[in-house]
C-alpha cells in the first residue's frame, strides 16, 4: 500500500462526493494501480453515488476501483466472535457456574456480538483498512477512505490506540473484576487466570485469550503506524462561518494522529450577475474562500463550484474531478503541494 487519503470535516459539505471523484479520477489517472475506495461512515452513501449495490462486499466499479461499505456490526462480529466463545467457555469453567445454572444463560444471553459497545465496534470497523494490504485479500495500491463528520473522525483515529484497553475491559467486567484503572489489566489477568493453573485446559483457554487481545493489539499499532507513514488528511469544507470553524478544529484534533496535506472548499455559487440571491450568496462565499486561504495558507487548497447536474454516476463524477482538480496529475493530487 502506497497511500491512504482520508476525506473529513463537517456533514453536508460533500465529503463522500469528493471522496467519491477523487478514487475515480486517480484511477483514471493511475491504470496500473488498484484503488479501493472505502466509506467509514455510518450513513454511507458510496452505492447512491455510484448508482451501483455496493454493500459490505468489495464492489467492482471500473478495471482498476473498487468500493466497499463495510457493516460494523458484521466486522465487530467477525473478529470478536472467537473472543466471546473463549470467554464464555473459560467462564462456564468456574465453579459457581455448575452450582447456579441461571448464571450459564446469563452468560449465552449477555456475552454476545450484539452486546459489544459502540466503541469496540469501530475499531474492528476501522480495521477494514488492513485488509487492503493483507496477502491473504486483494492488495491495493491506494485507499481513498470516506470518514464521517469531524466528532465521529476523531473518536476512530483514537481507536487503534484504546481498542485492547476496551476489548479486555469488555471482557473483563463480566467477571466484576475491572476496578482499578486500565493499566492494571495484567495484573488483573494474572489474577483471573493463575487459579486455573492446576487445570490444563482452562490455563490454555487464557491463554488463547490473551493471544486473541494481542492480535488486536498488534493490528492496532499497524493501523496508527500506517496513519503515521502513508496517510494523507484531506479537510473538505463550503465557504460558510460554521464549516470554516469546524475544519480549524479539525486540523487542531487530528494533529497527533495523521497529517493534514489541502483543504477542498467545495459547493461555490457560480458567478451570476442576474440573481440577486447568486449575488448575496457569493459575496459571503468569497469572504470565507478567502478567510480559509489564509487560515490554511500553508497547504494546497483546491475548490470547485456547484455544478449544474448531481455528480452521480461514473460520468458525473468525471465531471466534479474535473471541476475539482482541473489539470492536476495524479502525483499532484496524491502529493499535493502549493
Amino acid at each position: 500500500m502506497e497511500s491512504i487519503i482520508i476525506f473529513g470535516g463537517k456533514g453536508g459539505v460533500g465529503k463522500s462526493t469528493i471522496s467519491a471523484a477523487t478514487a475515480l479520477t486517480l484511477s483514471d489517472l493511475l491504470p496500473n494501480k488498484k484503488i479501493l475506495l472505502i466509506s467509514f461512515d455510518i450513513a454511507h452513501n458510496l452505492s447512491d453515488l455510484f448508482e451501483s449495490d455496493i454493500g459490505s462486499s468489495l464492489c467492482h466499479l471500473t478495471d482498476n476501483l473498487w468500493a466497499i461499505e463495510p457493516d460494523p456490526n458484521e466486522y465487530a462480529k467477525k473478529y470478536t466472535d472467537n473472543l466471546i466463545s473463549k470467554m464464555k467457555s473459560l467462564m462456564k469453567q468456574m465453579p459457581i457456574v455448575g452450582f447456579i445454572p441461571q448464571i450459564e444463560k446469563f452468560i449465552d444471553t449477555t456475552f454476545t456480538a450484539d452486546s459489544i459497545p459502540l466503541a469496540l465496534k469501530n475499531a474492528m470497523f476501522f480495521q477494514k483498512i488492513l485488509d487492503a494490504e493483507n496477502q491473504r485479500f486483494m492488495q491495493f495500491d491506494i485507499v481513498v477512505a470516506d470518514f464521517p463528520p469531524t466528532g465521529n473522525m476523531i473518536a476512530l483515529f483514537e481507536i487503534p490506540e484504546d481498542q485492547v484497553k476496551a476489548v479486555l475491559k469488555y471482557s473483563l467486567n463480566f467477571y466484576n473484576s475491572i476496578k482499578e484503572s486500565v493499566k492494571k489489566f495484567s495484573k488483573v489477568l494474572r489474577n483471573i487466570f493463575n487459579p486455573f493453573d492446576d487445570h490444563e485446559k482452562k490455563r490454555e483457554l487464557g491463554k488463547e485469550i490473551l493471544k486473541v487481545v494481542v492480535d488486536l493489539e498488534e493490528r492496532g499499532e499497524r493501523i496508527t503506524e500506517l496513519m503515521h507513514d502513508i496517510g494523507s488528511l484531506r479537510l473538505v469544507t463550503i465557504a460558510e462561518k460554521p464549516s470554516f470553524e469546524e475544519i480549524k478544529r479539525a486540523r487542531a484534533l487530528t494533529k497527533k494522529y495523521i497529517d493534514l496535506h489541502a483543504v477542498h472548499i467545495n459547493l461555490l455559487t457560480p458567478k451570476n450577475d442576474h440573481c440577486e440571491f447568486c449575488i448575496r450568496m457569493r459575496k459571503i462565499q468569497l469572504n470565507f474562500t478567502s478567510k480559509i486561504k489564509k487560515e490554511f495558507n500553508s497547504l494546497k487548497i483546491w475548490d470547485s463550484y456547484k455544478l449544474g447536474d448531481e455528480p452521480i454516476g461514473i460520468k458525473g463524477l468525471r465531471s466534479l474531478a474535473k471541476e475539482v482538480y482541473k489539470s492536476s496529475s495524479a502525483e499532484e493530487i496524491l502529493y499535493p503541494q502549493i
